[in-house]
């Protein structure tokens, strides 16, 4: 069987996807991010940014994009676009969504979500409050095995390459003023049974499962060079989906000033060489520095850097993301 160089990749998470092939297999799903807490409301509908929490703006308006082992063809990459809206005169209303779209090779997912979440005041001399959400939208999941190149055709075309579902997240998140916070997440809460149907009725089955989700975090001020505006963040990221073992992120950023950050960390979790990584990521918050008064730019810069024997094959990953925040 000759398979172009290319399409390896896409195979190879297709084997493992499609169910019909071979036997059950679980594994997270989901894309990870480098900079995870500036897309909190992909990860938890209930959460609150800290454009919000730490520097008070009450919209917010991102992209990113991720691309992932950018040695290897075909390889992951992630694009998002999200929005947080918290309502001044109903600051207990968050609103907002997001559109995310996930390819590996010939295999891609496109899903739009709307975001509702409601707080829950829990302090009056310390802003504290418990918030629960809920993230509803619909996905398209992608196949384009016809693009997979076999000497003999073992696969027929597809009746229908795009198939259409609707998904739900939900969440809780906790905050004590902007000084500690913590959240649970369950994405694709009622998991999903996407089937694609080839020109011969041979059914290919890929079953979407539940995730689970826990972040922690908190601010530590500091005064190293004399600026109020200086802090450390250390955060961390727990995902787990049944059948697959428990991935983490732990990262620690340290804003420097109200321009300028730098932050590490380290994340494994699923037991091969290859998810073990090291983390780093730099960023610029342009506003007061800039006279820019009513609002601020964001703009984060990450790497993940694998460890272990697959490092020369797969290769880093990057993730660049630029948020607008305003009153």
């Amino acid at each position: 069987m000759k398979i172009q160089a290319k399409n390896i990749l896409s195979l190879f998470i297709l084997l493992f996807l499609l169910t019909g092939f071979i036997a059950q297999v679980h594994a997270q799903q989901l894309p990870a991010f480098s900079i995870y807490r500036d897309h909190w409301n992909v990860i938890n509908p209930a959460s609150i940014s800290n454009n919000y929490l730490v520097n008070e703006w009450y919209n917010s308006v991102g992209v990113s994009y991720r691309q992932h082992w950018w040695k290897a063809e075909g390889s992951p990459n992630t694009q998002v676009i999200n929005a947080e809206f918290i309502l001044p005169d109903y600051d207990n209303i968050i609103t907002g969504g997001h559109i995310i779209r996930h390819q590996t090779g010939l295999i891609d997912q496109t899903g739009l979500y709307g975001q509702f979440a409601y707080r829950l005041e829990m302090g009056r001399r310390i802003e504290q409050a418990l918030v629960f959400g809920l993230n509803a939208g619909i996905v398209q999941y992608r196949a384009r095995l016809d693009k997979i190149e076999f000497a003999e055709a073992e696969i027929d075309g597809l009746q229908n390459d795009r198939v259409y579902h609707p998904d739900f997240s939900l969440g809780a998140f906790y905050y004590y003023s902007d000084l500690f916070y913590a959240g649970i997440s369950v994405p694709q809460v009622f998991g999903l049974n996407t089937v694609y149907r080839d020109t011969s009725d041979n059914a290919f089955n890929i079953e979407r499962i539940q995730h689970f989700y826990g972040v922690a975090g908190g601010y530590i001020p500091v005064s190293w060079f004399g600026t109020e505006a200086s802090f450390l963040e250390p955060s961390v990221w727990i995902r787990y989906a049944p059948g697959s073992p428990i991935s983490a992120d732990v990262n620690l950023r340290y804003q420097i000033s109200d321009f300028y950050w730098l932050g590490v960390g380290a994340g494994s979790g699923t037991g091969a060489a290859f998810s073990a990584r090291l983390h780093f990521e730099t960023g610029m918050i342009l506003g007061e520095s800039l006279n820019i008064y009513n609002g601020q730019f964001k703009i984060g810069i990450g790497f993940d850097v694998p460890l272990g024997v697959y490092r020369s094959a797969f290769g880093n990953s990057a993730e660049l993301n630029l948020i607008y925040s305003w009153d």
